[in-house]
């Protein structure tokens, strides 16, 4: 009987078969994995639009893109949303501005009277108007106030 050895020589392992294997699998995965869509629910790219603030400066939300951004929807006969305001401020004033972004849009109210009632509280951050209520984050809930954050990368966070 003649006996079978095994020797290390004959058996060698490759690793170009499996290097080929995660390959493949990593590109199909990468090909099958589809881009957020754009959209103000969770884990949806933030949609993009552009608004004048009490100033008349225009806005544009994708320009605070990698930065964290706090969106406001509010309205002034809001008891509510009054009263966040003033949070909204100490957040702006303790963070740096390279990293996040406070957007107070006021909601369907004319934007004299927003202004008058932002100077009146001292309020410093970009507080953008919206006289029809047509922003999509204006339009993406029902109720006031609606907060929504949005990460660096713009995906929308509640």
């Amino acid at each position: 009987m003649r006996e079978h050895r095994l020797t290390a020589e004959k058996h060698k392992w490759c690793p170009l078969p499996i290097l080929g294997l995660a390959l493949a699998l990593a590109t199909t995965l990468v090909a099958c994995t589809e881009p957020p869509e754009v959209g103000p629910e969770i884990g949806n790219i933030a949609p993009d639009f552009t608004l004048q603030t009490v100033d008349g400066e225009s806005v544009t939300i994708s320009d605070s893109r990698g930065k964290t951004v706090i969106v406001n929807v509010w309205v002034t006969q809001c008891e509510g949303c009054v009263d966040e305001l003033p949070h909204f401020q100490a957040v702006f004033d303790k963070r740096s501005r390279e990293e996040l972004a406070v957007l107070a849009i006021n909601s369907t109210e004319d934007p004299a009277a927003v202004k008058e009632f932002v100077n009146s509280q001292g309020f410093t951050f970009p507080v953008l108007v919206d006289p029809q209520g047509r922003s999509p984050r204006a339009t993406a809930g029902l109720g006031r106030p609606r907060l929504s954050l949005s990460t660096a990368k713009g995906l929308s966070r509640q």
